[in-house]
Order: structure tokens, then C-alpha cells, then sequence
């Protein structure tokens, strides 16, 4: 049975990028703009008191209009924000006058209007039939005009779509578009492809890149195909022929590149893999020493790439797929693709970093329960981690206590950082002073959020030993690929690797939210020799899929684009799966079509 009996490793070790700084633009719900004859004059304190403002991270998209406008925040506002605050909390410790309330009010209203973007507008649609309109007519704004610029597909799961003022649309909409050529193309995913530059990301050098054909390979599996009905669906068990897209949305990043772009985010490192964001490009990049792989394995340096020209891999430091340069048809080379980013003052970007947050144990969700056939024995069992856990909260240690409370801050090593980011004057006292602990605020305050936990337990939220993190299909097999090797990888048919786990060869669970259905959950047979540990050893904690298997049926239709697995090897779910074949069906494909407008 496993038991565990130090839950404070439950905060694991903290590893982090820096932060970005947020923007603040408009946002209206539909019926807000309907019920104002879609005219509408507000200022940026207005819309801060009607919680009609919202925060963006930056981004290429907020960069532009920064760069298009003259934006005040051009001229050195980072720096002028940061001198700001620093004087606002300087003014907070101060006597309590008019005067100093007076400088704090225009403070923050300097530290507004540096940060306010009024070119763009979030709208949030509650009913679909209302999109139409808005899309196509528009509105209007402290009197200027704004018309529909663009949804994401994270947009559109929420309603939402982001509308720019005519006086800058044009130009905003030449930048993204960054001189791609008319291709055809489903409209949803131009939508998707054309948002790209609107996701937050930190700015990193420009890479040397080659962009490399994807493998598509059919092979044959036994799944549980579906059969559409009028009536009734069918499910019928069947050997099937399917097409393996091999490594969908990953390519590779040099040691040496990563080590740069870790820095450049402020990670102390080298990072794992990043998800980069260019124009009409996103993925995963996983740290593999390709130029090692051309000396020692390869013996060339020529890679072809997706246009037919060659390079020498000693001038590459990333090597994209054909999945992850959405629409490399529309440019003669990346080099075109290169010079159309300079142009337009584009740069690439990292939006997370692999394991910025390494842990030791994490909380189920009752999704995650389901896929388990359990008796009452072993809900006893998988319950009991957490029940230990809560029961270390509640009790006297002074130290398991003081952990909870300070929560993500508890991975800090530095005492003085911890000490300076505590916000609570409470937890404070309490770190200087271990008696308080009979104080009846802070045990109310325990009680209160152990309550909290203990209603979550209720509904699935367990403490279960594990991990999250990237799922990357076998670098090494995509290495043998580019030099012209015929793909075959570390790894056969059933075998993963999972440094995390250590080097013992062991079973454990991947599952990947949301599930829809019980067989979505997948043993990994893990597998460790000294071959894998060297060429993995810049992803020891990624999860490494062989390129046979129906992993990434089973997980949701996984593909390796950023996508994270939880693995656990908690033995209740090792024993209890209920099991069973990939669930899928005949995808229907959609129109393409040359796209005109955004």
C-alpha cells in the first residue's frame, strides 16, 4: 500500500519565469453595447469602477499598437511604472493626509493611463445569434468606430472576440498578416492562426530555423470505431487503419539556444521545451543536441527542408515541423517568412517554459476518480494521502502549518523574499512569533480554508504522489528523421520515458484533462538505459511517447504541441483502470477557401 507520510513535499521545488507586464483595455458584454444604441463614452476610471476593464499580458498584438500609436509606455514606461509603485508604497507607509492621498490618487491615475490600451475592445457575446451583428456593423466608443479584428480559438470557447478601432485597423491588420500569401484554408482555423500574435509571450532572440516535412504514417490499430446514425450511433470494435501525424506541433531547440531563450525569461537553467508563438507559428521545442546527433549518429550535417533547400546543421538552432508553421504555403522560404517579421517589428516569443513548476504531488479531479473501477477498500485507500494531509494542517506541527499558509511562497528559498512578498500581517506575525498559532484569528482562518478543502476531497480533489508535464513524442526518432534515417527512436511499441520517475523501470498512469470517457487513461511502461539518459538528458522531465503507440488516441486525441499529462504511479490506479481501446471516428473535413478579412 502507498503511503506517504511528509506531505510538505507537496510544494515540490519552485522554478519560475519572469512575469509579463499587463495591459488594461475595454470590455463590454453585448447587451451593455445594445442597450447604449451601441454608443458608448466611458473613461478608463469609469470602466475600472464598472469592472469593464480587464488586464492583458503582453503581446506581439499589444506591441504593434504600441509601436503604431507613439504609446506613452514606448518611452521607457517600464522602468516609469516600476519608479511609480515603488513611490505609491513608499507613500502608503506614510502619514495618512490629504497631501499624500492626493499624490497617490495621481499616481495611480499616471499608472492608468501608462497602461491603458483604447485601440482594442474585448466583447463578450452571451447568445450566439447576437455575434452576426456586432461582427458586421461594428460599434462605436468614446466616438471613434471599432470593427471585429479577430477570435482565437481560447476567445471563442468563451464568446469572446477582440474589436479594433477603424484608425489603426488597417495598418494592425498588414502587421499580422506579415506579407503571407493568399492560400485556401478552413476560415475557423485562420481565425485561430491569424490571433496567434494576441497570446502572451515573452520576446526571445531570433532563432536560425529550418522547417522540416511532417511523417505522417498509417498504421494499423484495433479501436472502437463509431458509426453515425440518424437514429442511433453504433460502436463497433475493429482493426483500423489510421493516419499518425508522428510529431504534430513539436519540433527541436539546441542546447545552446535554450540555454539563451531560458535566460532571456528569466528562468536559472536550461529550460526543457518552450511553447513559442511567431506569426502563424506555435508549438512545442524540445531540448535535443541535433548537432551532437549529426556528429555522432547522422554523420552529415544537411537537412532538407520543407521547400527543398538544404542547410548545414551547424547554422540551425531550431528545427520546426510542417504541423507548426501553419501557413508555411504562403511564403517561398522561412528566410521570406524572416525578413516579413522584421519588417514589421515582429519577434518570436515564449509563452511557458517546460517545468516552470516542478511538484511532487498533485490534486486529482473527479474526472480523473471515474476511470477507476473501485471498491470500498480502495476509495479507503486513495483517500487516505489526503486525509493525512488535513489532518497535518490541523494539528500542532508549527511547521506543516506555516506551510499551508504561505502556500506557493513556501518553494521560496530565500527567507528575506518570502518574508518581503507576504501580504498577510498575520502569516508575518506568525512567522516570527510560533505561539500565535492559539490565536483565534489565524485557527479561524485554517478552518475556514481546511473546510474548503475538505468540500473539494468530497467531489474528487485528492492528494495523489505524481507530476505534470510536456508530453513530446521521441526527439531522437524525429533527430533520425531530418538526417534521412529511417525513424525508429529509443523506444518500442509500450515504452515511455519519464526521468522524473527516476531510473527504475516502472509502470505508471498518464491521464490528460478533460476525460469524456473511462478508457481515456494510459499505462506507461517506463524505460531507462544509459542510451536514453544521455539523449533525453536535456528533458528529464518531459514525458516521452514512443512513436508506435495509441498514447495520444487514448489521452483525448493528444498531440505534442504544448499538451501536459498527469503520471502517477499511486497503485490504486495501476490496479483499477477499467481499460479499454481508443474511442474515434471519421472526422468530416470543412471547406477551404482564400480568406479576405480577419
Amino acid at each position: 500500500m502507498q503511503r506517504t507520510s511528509d506531505y510538505r513535499k507537496f510544494s515540490g521545488d519552485y522554478r519560475s519565469m519572469k512575469k509579463l507586464q499587463q495591459f488594461n483595455i475595454l470590455a463590454f458584454k453585448f447587451d451593455r453595447l445594445k442597450n447604449n444604441g451601441f454608443k458608448i463614452n466611458i473613461t478608463p476610471l469609469e470602466a475600472e469602477r464598472n469592472e469593464e476593464l480587464i488586464s492583458l499580458a503582453d503581446n506581439e498584438l499589444l506591441r504593434a499598437i504600441r509601436r503604431l500609436t507613439n504609446h506613452r509606455f514606448e518611452d521607457n514606461g517600464e522602468q516609469r511604472i516600476n519608479d511609480l509603485f515603488v513611490y505609491r508604497k513608499k507613500l502608503t507607509k506614510q502619514a495618512n493626509s490629504e497631501e499624500n492621498r492626493k499624490k497617490i490618487r495621481e499616481i495611480n491615475n499616471e499608472i492608468r493611463n501608462l497602461l491603458f490600451i483604447p485601440e482594442i475592445i474585448s466583447i463578450t457575446t452571451q447568445k450566439k445569434r447576437n455575434y452576426p451583428k456586432i461582427g458586421r456593423d461594428g460599434f462605436w466608443v468614446n466616438g471613434k468606430h471599432y470593427r471585429r479584428l479577430m477570435c482565437s480559438a481560447a476567445m471563442a470557447r468563451t464568446n469572446r472576440a477582440l474589436f479594433c478601432a477603424d484608425y489603426i485597423y488597417e495598418r494592425i491588420d498588414e502587421v499580422l498578416r506579415c506579407d503571407c500569401k493568399p492560400v485556401k484554408l478552413i476560415p475557423a482555423k485562420w481565425n485561430a492562426y491569424y490571433s496567434l500574435m494576441s497570446s502572451a509571450a515573452f520576446r526571445v532572440s531570433t532563432p536560425r530555423v529550418c522547417v522540416v516535412k511532417d511523417l505522417e504514417l498509417n498504421m494499423v490499430k484495433t479501436v472502437d470505431w463509431t458509426i453515425e446514425d440518424e437514429h442511433e450511433d453504433k460502436i463497433v470494435r475493429m482493426d483500423k487503419e489510421l493516419p499518425f501525424n508522428i510529431w504534430d506541433g513539436m519540433g527541436l531547440i539546441s542546447p545552446e539556444l535554450a540555454k539563451v531563450w531560458s535566460e532571456e525569461v528569466g528562468y536559472d537553467g536550461i529550460a526543457e521545451a518552450f511553447i513559442v508563438r511567431a506569426p502563424f507559428i506555435k508549438g512545442l521545442l524540445a531540448t535535443f543536441d541535433f548537432h551532437k546527433f549529426a556528429d555522432e549518429v547522422a554523420h552529415t550535417k544537411i537537412i532538407k527542408d520543407i521547400y527543398g533547400k538544404e542547410y548545414n546543421a551547424d547554422d540551425i538552432d531550431v528545427i520546426l515541423t510542417e504541423s507548426q508553421f501553419k501557413l508555411w504555403n504562403a511564403y517561398d522560404s522561412i528566410e521570406d517568412h524572416a525578413k516579413a517579421m522584421e519588417k514589421y517589428g515582429l519577434r518570436w516569443g515564449v509563452t511557458r517554459i517546460g517545468a516552470p513548476e516542478k511538484k511532487n504531488y498533485m490534486r486529482t479531479n473527479y474526472q480523473f476518480v471515474q476511470v477507476l473501477n473501485l471498491n470500498d477498500d480502495d476509495i479507503a485507500e486513495l483517500c487516505q494521502p489526503t486525509i493525512d494531509w488535513i489532518k497535518g494542517v490541523a494539528g500542532k506541527d508549527y511547521a506543516f502549518k506555516l506551510i499551508y499558509l504561505l502556500g506557493k511562497l513556501s518553494r521560496e528559498s530565500d527567507a528575506e523574499e518570502v518574508w518581503n512578498k507576504v501580504q498577510d500581517p498575520a502569516i508575518k506575525a506568525l512567522m516570527l512569533e510560533p505561539d500565535l498559532l492559539q490565536d483565534s484569528y489565524l485557527s479561524d482562518k485554517i478552518i475556514r480554508s481546511l473546510n474548503k478543502k475538505i468540500r473539494q476531497a468530497y467531489i474528487g480533489k485528492l492528494i495523489l504522489h505524481g507530476n505534470i508535464n510536456f508530453a513530446v513524442s521521441d526527439p531522437y526518432a524525429l533527430a533520425e528523421y531530418i538526417f534521412g534515417i529511417e525513424p525508429k527512436g529509443l523506444l518500442n511499441e509500450f515504452e515511455h520515458y519519464a526521468g522524473f520517475w527516476g531510473a527504475e523501470e516502472k509502470k505508471i498512469v498518464a491521464l490528460r484533462s478533460p476525460l469524456t470517457w473511462r478508457a481515456e487513461v494510459t499505462t506507461l511502461n517506463l524505460k531507462v538505459n544509459d542510451k536514453m539518459k544521455e539523449w533525453y538528458k536535456y528533458i528529464p522531465d518531459c514525458i516521452v511517447f514512443n512513436i508506435y503507440g495509441v498514447d495520444r488516441m487514448l489521452l483525448g486525441g493528444q498531440d505534442f504541441d504544448g499538451d501536459i499529462d498527469f503520471t502517477t504511479d499511486n497503485l490504486v490506479f495501476n490496479s483499477k483502470l477499467y481499460g479499454g481501446n481508443p474511442v474515434t471516428y471519421q472526422a468530416g473535413k470543412a471547406t477551404k477557401e482564400f480568406i479576405e478579412n480577419s
